[in-house]
């Protein structure tokens, strides 16, 4: 019996789960590569093939999106905050975030 056809971006989804579970954690191309058992050129192919997007900027997008619940759901300071969604810097932080929403992370906790 044969398998049945994947559906596209399927096939990652184990991945994506991996990178959701451990995107607390400071994870490389390198990291992200070994764990789906691919090199980094066909990871970002593959990836980009089915999410339309790269493995780190898919990433980011998660960790601004745990950040946006943090600054919704707690007063932490805006660096600490960054910290918890593991930004290297502050400043890091803020300008993927405004790339990412639109507006900075101080006026989205303000609204």
């Amino acid at each position: 019996m044969h398998e049945p056809p994947t559906p596209d971006g399927a096939t990652l989804e184990p991945l994506l789960s991996w990178m959701r579970d451990n995107a607390r954690h400071e994870l490389t191309l390198a990291d992200i590569a070994h764990h789906a058992g691919l090199s980094t050129r066909t990871l970002n192919r593959r990836f980009r093939d089915q999410t339309g997007t790269t493995p780190l900027q898919w990433l980011h997008r998660v960790r601004v999106h745990r950040a946006q619940h943090l600054l919704e759901t707690t007063a932490h300071p805006i660096d600490r905050v960054a910290g918890q969604v593991e930004f290297g810097s502050t400043t890091a932080f803020r300008d993927r975030f405004k790339r990412i929403t639109g507006t900075s992370p101080q006026a989205y906790r303000r609204s």
